[in-house]
């Protein structure tokens, strides 16, 4: 069995990790084409959809307080 460097190479990153458990090589192929098929999903929605747009760039002054401190004398302005 080899260790964590491989065969005889660099080390390795590890990609997965069983927390429990003994999966076979079946069940971590599984596991593997499952999680491939998923990240390209998600990977091909972010392509269709463009980048998400960015926040607006005003405020509504009805929407903020109109003191910042309830023993200010006077309004902030922001």
């Amino acid at each position: 069995m080899t260790g964590p460097t491989g065969p005889a190479g660099p080390p390795r990153q590890e990609l997965l990790r069983v927390e429990r458990g003994h999966p076979d090589a079946e069940e971590l192929a599984a596991l593997t084409a499952v999680l491939l098929v998923r990240t390209a999903a998600v990977r091909d929605t972010a392509t269709v959809h463009g980048p998400s747009p960015a926040g607006a760039r005003w405020r509504r002054p009805e929407r903020t307080p109109a003191f910042a401190n309830p023993r200010a004398w006077r309004r902030e302005t922001g």
